[in-house]
């Protein structure tokens, strides 16, 4: 598929430069190397620190290159995970090792676990052991299920987390202090990956010659920015939250000057904030509500919701 570095607004290409600038300078920066094994048993949570700084950096990396294919709006998933990266290394990094290790090791085995026997339930034991799994094997790791689940309700009464057998991310934000950030960026960013109605209608955008289209240009330009602008904010969080890079594998090299990483900073941060709702979804405009024929989606109660403005919002 052939490229579109021209493709979308004027200041989405600014912030995809922006960005760029970002990305080259992060390569130069950040060496994600390996960790000693006897780290990683020691301290689970070496492991995530370094997985998420790659994820999120490989992330914003595929964000410019899905922009510059005019994709950028397809980007926006990338943010979920980057604002999940945030909470919960927060949250393992507050407990002490011996307790952020328990719960660690638990969360991480069960999550194995129900992927293995979904796969075998979902597959039938013939296909299976054609897999190499012998049957021995997935009836001990039923037994492991079993056991791990009891270990979790155990868990779930010293922590007193609510609801179901694992924390809601809802109750890991408010433990990490991210709540104010959980409740603007989750559920949305959730929206992207899920079948959502309100979703589909945001989508939908209304023209002056009657139809519908769920490619109206100005908004996907929008979301594009809006996850660039997330990624690149999110990453930062996260480098905060982390004392020590190195003991998870990360070098920050020491031949970056400090003046070119606030150059980058600044050139970003000069563009402005990218609200996630745009005005215009709720047909607002600088000089009041839009005239223009209303849009598909079913008006919450709220004002009645047309077609899209050019004009930005301020932020």
């Amino acid at each position: 598929m052939p490229e579109h570095p021209d493709s979308g607004s004027p200041e989405l290409q600014a912030r995809v430069e922006a960005v760029e600038e970002f990305v080259g300078l992060a390569d130069r920066l950040f060496v994600l190397g390996g960790i000693e094994w006897s780290a990683v048993e020691a301290d689970h949570r070496l492991l995530a620190i370094n997985a998420a700084f790659r994820r999120q950096l490989e992330s914003i990396k595929a964000a410019v290159s899905l922009a510059r294919l005019d994709l950028g709006h397809q980007a926006v998933a990338f943010v979920r995970a980057a604002l999940e990266d945030v909470m919960y290394l927060k949250f393992f990094l507050d407990l002490d090792r011996a307790r952020s290790q328990r719960l660690f090791s638990l969360l991480g085995r069960w999550d194995g676990l129900r992927s293995l026997l979904a796969q075998r339930a979902y597959l039938g034991d013939e296909r299976m052991t054609k897999l190499w799994y012998e049957i021995e094997f997935l009836d001990a790791a039923e037994t492991q299920r079993s056991k791990t689940r009891e270990e979790l309700k155990e868990l779930r009464k010293e922590y007193g987390w609510s609801g179901g057998l694992l924390p809601s991310g809802e109750w890991i934000a408010e433990r990490a202090g991210q709540r104010p950030l959980y409740d603007y960026l989750h559920a949305a960013t959730s929206r992207a990956l899920h079948f959502s109605a309100g979703e589909i209608m945001r989508r939908g955008w209304g023209n002056p010659a009657g139809e519908v289209v769920t490619d109206e240009p100005e908004f996907r330009h929008h979301l594009a920015e809006f996850a660039l602008h997330q990624l690149v904010l999110l990453f930062f969080e996260t480098w905060t939250i982390v004392d020590d890079t190195k003991a998870a594998g990360i070098t920050v090299a020491d031949n970056v000057e400090a003046v070119e990483v606030d150059a980058v900073v600044q050139r970003i941060a000069a563009l402005g904030q990218v609200p996630l709702v745009h005005a215009a979804e709720w047909n607002l405009t600088p000089n009041g509500p839009s005239p223009m024929p209303p849009r598909t989606r079913v008006a919450p109660p709220a004002p009645t919701q047309q077609s899209r403005s050019s004009t930005k919002p301020a932020t």
